[in-house]
């Protein structure tokens, strides 16, 4: 265990995380391995269960452990990540995504939606969509800040066939492309758990809580246009909103 000075001002429990950081950043644990059990932990620091589980909460919060339930605490990152906060205090800021994300596009199809699929999308059963599979991801962090499931009116199939070196949204690459712009916004944001479809490649065991936003775009001419639904397991993603009020 290390014996710097720096090391005895920390409380133990730091002092623990320390370590175990040390250890990750020289690969004796790697990514998608699982840490030693809490009970190994206690016996290798010669400390309490309520230490150790401070010191991997605060591993946690720097986006380098992940706990997975019924099976244990697994590294997902070599080095702290930030968590991807959005602060929200205008209605352009509510439209999309911070600009150090971007997409990663994994399937795309053309559908017509279910019953169930249509209420979500507040549309008809007989409508088309084309359906847009991805991860968002930002470039500090190895591990998927969300899933997204996005459905685009077919007349606007171009935005995800065409190059988007930028990192542009959905949204703004239909502005961008065809000159449409959203009159409304309407965000749903919501707790659920990760499922079986998404367990795998968000790297989150299922059953994980999760924050999930849908975003819904319209304007008059064209109506619905573009909605999406992202779901971003939990100490991913923080949502904040900043609203100031005009005194007369």
């Amino acid at each position: 265990m290390t014996t710097s000075k720096q090391s005895a001002k920390l409380n133990r429990y730091q002092q623990v995380a320390q370590v175990l950081r040390q250890e990750i950043a020289a690969g004796t644990y790697g990514i998608g391995q699982c840490l030693p059990t809490e009970h190994e932990l206690c016996q290798r620091f010669s400390a309490s269960r309520s230490t150790i589980r401070k010191a991997i909460e605060g591993m946690r919060d720097l986006g380098l452990v992940e706990a997975r339930s019924g099976y244990g605490t697994f590294v997902i990152s070599l080095r702290p990540q930030e968590k991807v906060v959005q602060t929200l205090s205008s209605f352009e800021d509510l439209m999309q995504y911070p600009a150090e994300t971007y997409r990663k596009q994994l399937e795309v199809r053309t559908i017509k939606a279910s019953p169930e699929l249509a209420l979500m999308l507040q549309s008809s059963t007989e409508r088309e969509w084309l359906w847009l599979q991805a991860m968002r991801l930002t470039q500090y962090s190895q591990a998927p800040i969300s899933w997204l499931d996005a459905y685009i009116a077919p007349e606007f199939s171009d935005v995800v066939r065409l190059p988007n070196p930028a990192g542009a949204s959905l949204l703004k690459q239909i502005q961008d492309l065809y000159g449409v712009q959203a009159a409304n916004a309407r965000v749903e944001v919501f707790v659920t758990a990760i499922d079986e479809k998404l367990s795998e490649p968000l790297g989150v065991a299922r059953g994980t809580p999760a924050l999930a936003i849908i975003r819904r775009y319209s304007n008059p001419e064209d109506g619905s246009y573009l909605v999406t639904r992202s779901v971003h397991p939990e100490n991913r993603f923080r949502l904040n909103f900043d609203l100031e009020k005009h005194l007369p």
